[in-house]
């Protein structure tokens, strides 16, 4: 049994068993993962760890969300210039086709990158370049911890997710002319924006970020005071350009 301080809720908590995306606070939901970006968040912002509804305000630091769970987007609004952002909704972002200069001290990117097209490097790049100087990012995606990343879909040009009575498919006419169809896709928390494209692997990831321009790379570490516990794959890292 663990018993913990959620730093999501300020509540006491605790569980039976702490995993990456189950949740494990009866008061919020939250998740190992959840816990781990509002930790990470403050230790580069305060320097130390401080629960989220005691965020102090920062208005003046400029973040920016993709996706972010609620629970966290909604202080986070509150506490600096920031703004969540979606894939399909607005406020829209896409971090394949983001332009602009160095704007933001904070990007949070969590379980984003392996839904983006490929090359998957534009979005690293892309995540380096929207980063003031000294600026960070919060990042996490799954990965396994041997082997090559596993692109499922190489060769997409011109395509789109279909769905048959017997599920769905996915549909590719390559840059070439060829048609390519797939099934047993993968989607996380639904159809949709949420397709799979990829299973990176730990030093496929690592070479991404480093490419990027990302010369400090933070691999999370376990903090039971806040029920957080990773499992031996797929943890956080924090990104920085080491420019200062």
């Amino acid at each position: 049994m663990y018993h913990f301080l959620c730093n999501i809720c300020n509540s006491a908590a605790f569980a039976q068993t702490l995993e990456r995306e189950t949740p494990s606070c009866a008061t919020c939901g939250s998740t190992v993962r959840f816990r781990w970006i509002a930790h990470a968040l403050s230790l580069e912002i305060f320097g130390e760890s401080i629960p989220l509804p005691k965020f102090p305000s920062r208005r003046k630091l400029k973040g920016l969300g993709m996706s972010d769970p609620a629970p966290i987007a909604d202080v986070l609004s509150e506490r600096f210039d920031y703004q969540n952002t979606y894939f399909h909704r607005e406020p829209r972002f896409d971090i394949m086709r983001a332009t602009g200069a160095a704007k933001f001290d904070f990007i949070v990117a969590s379980e984003v990158f392996e839904h983006v097209e490929a090359p998957v490097q534009t979005a690293f790049d892309n995540l380096a370049r929207l980063l003031k100087p000294g600026g960070f990012a919060v990042f996490s995606s799954p990965y396994e911890a041997e082997g090559d990343t596993m692109e499922h879909f190489p060769n997409l040009d011109d395509w789109k997710v279909v769905e048959l009575r017997s599920g769905y498919v996915l549909l590719n006419r390559t840059a070439d002319g060829r048609i390519e169809t797939f099934d047993n896709l993968a989607f996380h928390g639904g159809p949709g924006s949420t397709l799979e494209m990829r299973v990176f692997s730990e030093k496929d990831l690592l070479a991404n970020c480093s490419a990027a321009g990302f010369t400090e790379i933070a691999i999370a570490e376990d903090y039971l005071p806040y029920g957080i516990l990773w499992e031996p794959w797929a943890r956080g890292f924090t990104l920085k350009t080491g420019v200062h």
